[in-house]
C-alpha cells in the first residue's frame, strides 16, 4: 500500500501510540481488500459501546484511558437504555450504571455524545462526494444513498478511522462500485406510498431481492426525508444494502444513464401492490386483542414526528397496561420538552425515550435471563417501522403489528388491536 509522508511518520510514532496503532489496523484491514492507500475521511459516526454486551463498555474507558483523541467530527450511535432518563425505560440500575460509564470516555477522546440512528437529522450532514466512515445501516445507506457521501460497513474499525482520520480506499469509496446492479420499476400508487411504513415495506421487499448489491429504483419521487429514511433503513434490514440509487434524489445518479453509469442492469423487477401487502402479511403475527407495547422512532423521531404524536395525543389517555415509547436524541428531546410536547405525551402517559430503542434495550431476550426480567418483556407490540418488527420478533421474542402511525396510536390508546 502507497503511504504519504504523513502516514510513515505516524507509523514511525510521531503522534504517539494510540495513533500508531491505529494506523497500524487501518493498513492492515485496507491491505487485505489489497486497498491501494488511505483516503482522508472528514466525519465519523462511532459505535457507542453498549452495557448489553460483555466487555464492551469496559473496553472504551480502558482505551480512553490510552490517550486516545479523534482527528475528526465524530457522533455516537446508541445505547442500552436512557442516560439521561433510565427510570422511564425500567432499566436494571446495574445495567444503567455500567452504561453511564461510556459517556465519561467517549467525552474524553472528543466524541459527542449523541447516542442516536440518525445523526443526519441533527446537523451532521457531510457535503457531496466527502470520505466518511459509520456506523448504523440507516445511517449509513442514507450518508450514500442521499446525500452522496461514500462509506462502507464501519464496524469496530471505525475506532481507528475517527483516532487517525484515515479509512482505506476500497468498497463503496470507488466510483466503479457504486454503480447501479438491478433495476426496479414501482408500479404502486403515490398515494399508498406517502405513508411511512408503506415506503418501508417497499424498501424490505426490495432489499430481499437484492442482496448486498445496489438497487436503482425507477417510479417513486419521495416527497418527506422520513419517508426516505425509513426506506433505507428497512432495504439496510432485509438485505445488507448500502447503496442505492433514486433518479431525482440521489446526487450522482440524476437518470437511469447515471446511475447505471452507462451500463445495462443485471436484473429487471416491476414491484406491485400485492408486493407490500406480502409483506406486510410475513411482519404480522398479531390479528386481535390486547397489546403490551406500542413504539414509534426507528429510526429515532425529529421533532416534527414528536410534534404530531403529541397532537394525536393531547386529551388522550394510554390504555392501562400499554407502554408506549417514541424513541429520539437528546437534542430533540430537549427542544420537545420546550416546545411542550414531551409534556403532552408524559400526560398521555407515553414516554419520549432518547439514546436508546427496544431493541438496543434491556429488554432483549439474552439481557432478561441475566438480569432475572420476564421473557418476553414484551408480547405484542404495534409500531410502523419494518426495522423494529424484522428484529423484536428474534431478539425480544413478542408477536408484532406493522401499521402506519396514526393506527400505531389509536392503539395505544385502546390497547387492542381490531
Amino acid at each position: 500500500m502507497f503511504l504519504t509522508d504523513d502516514e510513515k511518520s505516524i507509523l514511525n510514532g510521531d503522534k504517539g501510540e494510540v495513533v500508531r496503532e491505529a494506523l497500524d489496523y487501518i493498513i492492515q484491514f485496507g491491505d487485505a481488500f489489497q486497498a491501494q492507500r488511505l483516503v482522508d475521511i472528514t466525519y465519523c459516526h462511532y459505535p457507542a459501546e453498549m452495557a448489553i454486551y460483555e466487555g464492551s463498555v469496559e473496553d472504551v474507558v480502558e482505551y480512553s484511558a490510552r490517550g486516545g483523541k479523534v482527528a475528526v467530527p465524530t457522533t455516537t450511535s446508541t445505547l442500552c437504555c436512557d442516560l439521561e432518563k433510565p427510570d422511564i425505560t425500567g432499566v436494571p440500575d446495574e445495567l444503567f450504571k455500567l452504561q453511564s460509564k461510556v459517556e465519561k470516555a467517549h467525552r474524553k477522546m472528543g466524541i459527542c455524545e449523541t447516542y442516536t440512528c440518525t445523526p443526519q437529522k441533527i446537523g451532521f450532514v457531510p457535503p457531496f462526494g466527502a470520505n466518511i466512515a459509520a456506523v448504523e445501516s440507516s445511517a449509513i445507506i442514507y450518508y450514500n444513498s442521499v446525500l452522496g457521501c461514500r462509506t462502507n460497513r464501519g464496524g469496530t474499525l471505525t475506532r481507528y478511522s475517527a483516532i487517525t482520520g484515515k479509512y482505506p480506499l476500497m468498497g463503496y469509496m470507488l466510483d466503479e462500485n457504486r454503480k447501479g446492479t438491478h433495476l426496479f420499476k414501482v408500479k404502486i400508487s403515490p398515494e399508498r406510498l406517502d405513508s411511512y411504513d408503506a415506503m418501508c415495506a417497499l424498501g424490505f421487499h426490495i432489499g430481499e431481492i437484492v442482496g448486498s448489491e445496489v438497487p436503482v429504483i425507477d417510479g417513486i419521487k419521495p416527497k418527506s426525508l422520513n419517508n426516505i429514511i425509513g426506506f433505507g433503513a428497512a432495504l439496510a434490514t432485509s438485505g445488507s444494502v448500502t447503496l442505492y440509487h433514486i433518479p431525482g434524489i440521489t446526487p450522482e445518479a440524476r437518470n437511469l444513464h447515471e446511475a447505471f453509469q452507462g451500463e445495462n442492469p443485471k436484473e429487471e423487477y416491476e414491484i406491485l401492490e400485492k408486493d407490500l401487502d406480502a409483506v406486510y402479511e410475513k411482519m404480522n403475527t398479531i390479528h386481535s386483542g390486547a397489546i403490551d407495547f406500542v413504539t414509534l422512532g426507528c429510526p429515532h423521531y425529529d421533532l416534527e414526528q414528536i410534534r404530531h404524536v403529541a397532537e394525536m395525543l393531547k386529551g388522550e389517555k394510554v390504555a392501562d397496561g400499554v407502554r408506549f415509547w417514541i424513541c429520539t436524541n437528546r437534542m430533540t428531546r430537549l427542544q420537545a420538552e420546550y416546545s411542550g410536547y414531551v409534556k403532552t405525551i408524559e400526560d398521555a402517559g407515553a414516554k419520549v425515550v432518547a439514546d436508546t430503542c427496544p431493541v438496543e434495550s434491556h429488554m432483549r431476550k439474552s439481557t432478561c435471563r441475566e438480569f432475572g426480567l420476564k421473557i418476553p418483556n414484551v408480547y405484542d407490540m404495534v409500531t410502523d417501522s419494518v426495522k423494529m418488527v424484522r428484529y423484536v420478533g428474534d431478539l425480544i421474542g413478542c408477536r408484532t403489528r406493522l401499521t402506519d402511525t396514526e393506527t400505531c396510536i389509536k392503539t395505544a390508546i385502546k390497547g387492542r388491536w381490531n
